[in-house]
C-alpha cells in the first residue's frame, strides 16, 4: 500500500468534514484540558471515542507508516521519562495514551479540515474583536498550518532520494548534518514556490471572506464534547 502523508486534507463526504472548523477546533482545544493532568482510566475514556471518529472518517493510518513511527517512538520516549521520574507505571501509561489522543485529535482536525476553510471560519469571529486584524490572523493561521504538510513532504522526499543514492550512514552527527541541511534547503525553496504563488494571485491577508455556516453535525458535535470533558473531569 502506498504510503499518504499525515496532516494533509482530505476533501470528502463525512461527518467531521461537514462540521464547522471553529467548532472542531474548539472542541480539541476543549478535549485538551482535561487531557493535560488525566489519570489512566481518564485518559482512555477520552482516546475511545477518537478512535471511534478515526474509523468513522476512515482515517488512513495503516499508510502513515514512517510518521507514525516517529510518534511512537516519541510516545515510547515519553513513557520511559515518565517512569524513571515517577517510578509509577500507571502514570507511564496515562502519558503514552494521552500523548497518542492529543496526536490523534490533531489528525482527525486536520485530516477533515482545509486551511482555508479554517481561515473563512475563525476570521469572520476574530474580526468582530475590536482592535484585532481578524482577517490578517486567520490567514497567518492558514499559512501556518499549510507549512505543516510541506514539512512531511520535504522530509519524505529527501529521506528517499538519499536511500536512492545509497548515501553514506557511517558518521551519525555528519548524516544528520546532511540530512537537515538537506530538508532546509528545500523548504526554503518550497516556501518560495508559495510565497511567489500567493503573489500571482494577488493575495491580500486582510480580504474578507466568504464565510461557512454551522450545521447539525457541529450540534452534534459540541455536545458530545461537553458531555467528554465533563466525564474527563468527573473520572
Amino acid at each position: 500500500m502506498a504510503e499518504a502523508m499525515i496532516f494533509h486534507f482530505r476533501d470528502r463526504k463525512s461527518f467531521l468534514n461537514a462540521s464547522n472548523p471553529v467548532t472542531k477546533f474548539g472542541c480539541v482545544i476543549a478535549l485538551c484540558f482535561p487531557l493535560v493532568k488525566a489519570p489512566l482510566i481518564t485518559a482512555l475514556v477520552l482516546l475511545t471515542p477518537l478512535i471511534l471518529l478515526a474509523l468513522l472518517q476512515r482515517l488512513p493510518v495503516r499508510s502513515y507508516g514512517r510518521e507514525l513511527k516517529f510518534f511512537g517512538f516519541m510516545a515510547l520516549l515519553i513513557a520511559l521519562t515518565t517512569f524513571f521520574s515517577t517510578h509509577d507505571a500507571q502514570q507511564a501509561a496515562a502519558a503514552c495514551v494521552r500523548f497518542f489522543a492529543i496526536i490523534l485529535s490533531g489528525m482527525l482536525l486536520a485530516d477533515s479540515t482545509a486551511p482555508d476553510d479554517l481561515a473563512r471560519s475563525l476570521g469572520s469571529i476574530l474580526e468582530r474583536i475590536p482592535f484585532v486584524k481578524g482577517w490578517e490572523i486567520a490567514s497567518s493561521i492558514e499559512l501556518t498550518l499549510s507549512l505543516v504538510p510541506i514539512i512531511f513532504d520535504v522530509t519524505e522526499q529527501v529521506t528517499a532520494a538519499r536511500k536512492s543514492r545509497q548515501a553514506r550512514t557511517g558518521n551519525p552527527i555528519r548524516t544528520l548534518s546532511d540530512l537537515g541541511g538537506s530538508i532546509f534547503s528545500l523548504l526554503l525553496d518550497r516556501s518560495e514556490d508559495l510565497a511567489s504563488a500567493l503573489d500571482a494571485r494577488a493575495f491580500d491577508p486582510g480580504r474578507e471572506r466568504q464565510t461557512l455556516g454551522y450545521g447539525k453535525p457541529d450540534g452534534i458535535l459540541l455536545v458530545a464534547t461537553i458531555l467528554l470533558v465533563i466525564a474527563g473531569y468527573m473520572l
